[in-house]
């Protein structure tokens, strides 16, 4: 409730703000906490969800779900489309935001580089780091095969289900390999890697070749080839580059050395050192 005061020099009683107290135990660090998990969700593959799935994917009873969501609402964050939720251009600006940072330094030296891989092979041409236990990604250059490559920039994958994701874990650390190894493991489609066993003998393969491959573990009939990014001072992956396919299966064979150059390129010009690859 708001209080009157009076000020000291006898003039007029003016209208303090309402004690914050009680609104912040309405709202706290717990609530914060689970509208960042609700945007959270939406990174995933899926645009537009229910507040059931959503309610489910963060623990939370539907009531609560609502209300987080009104909240999201309110704050322009997301809109409601037919009784579901999906993200707002707001979401959009904020990320342009991350992306113009990005770009100047990191992404903006890699560019040319990308754009020498794509013009050379006319083929999608990624570029990610990790995040947690995901690739993140981070650049994407259209190929031929642009609509069956369904990836985007911000998007999230697992690690283990992609060959940017084996070309990044294979040179990380420890603790990140660990993590990874532990699943749980997902099975995307038949050829996806479904144990931690299976997933360490892949890793192995890369270390050996300082290639990694994903033949339709993700997407059916999409073909991928990809090497890591390394730090030249720590010799643990930061990024990797790779090129998916519709048409060429084999795509290690036609585009493995190519894409090998452009991770050394990118870890030797672009992050100033000399990268320890195979």
């Amino acid at each position: 409730m708001a209080m009157t005061a009076t000020l000291s020099g006898g003039g007029p009683a003016v209208s303090e703000p309402p004690d914050r107290d009680h609104a912040d135990r309405r709202w706290g660090p717990s609530s914060a906490a689970k509208v960042l998990a609700i945007l959270d969700v939406f990174a995933g593959p899926r645009a537009v969800l229910g507040v059931t799935e959503l309610a489910r994917a963060i623990g939370v009873p539907k009531s609560t779900a609502h209300r987080l969501l009104s909240v999201l609402i309110e704050s322009g964050y997301l809109r409601k489309v037919g009784g579901r939720y999906t993200l707002t251009e707001r979401v959009f600006e904020l990320g342009n935001r991350v992306g113009s940072v990005r770009s100047t330094g990191f992404r903006h030296r890699a560019m040319p580089y990308l754009a020498g891989l794509f013009v050379g092979t006319r083929e999608t041409v990624h570029l990610a780091t990790m995040s947690g236990t995901d690739v993140l990604y981070l650049e994407k250059l259209f190929g031929h095969s642009k609509a069956q490559c369904s990836t985007a920039v911000g998007t999230r994958r697992p690690v283990y289900a992609t060959a940017l994701g084996k070309a990044m874990l294979a040179f990380s650390s420890d603790a990140v390999l660990s993590r990874a190894v532990q699943g749980p493991f997902h099975r995307f489609t038949n050829s996806t890697v479904r144990d931690g066993d299976r997933l360490q003998r892949r890793l192995e393969e890369v270390r050996s070749t300082g290639l990694a491959t994903d033949h339709g573990e993700m997407h059916p009939a999409v073909h991928c080839v990809a090497a890591p990014v390394v730090d030249p001072w720590t010799h643990q992956a930061i990024a990797a580059v790779s090129i998916c396919s519709l048409t060429t299966h084999n795509v290690e064979a036609k585009y493995g050395h190519l894409v090998l150059e452009t991770a050394r390129e990118l870890s030797q010009v672009a992050l100033g050192g000399s990268a320890q690859l195979p």
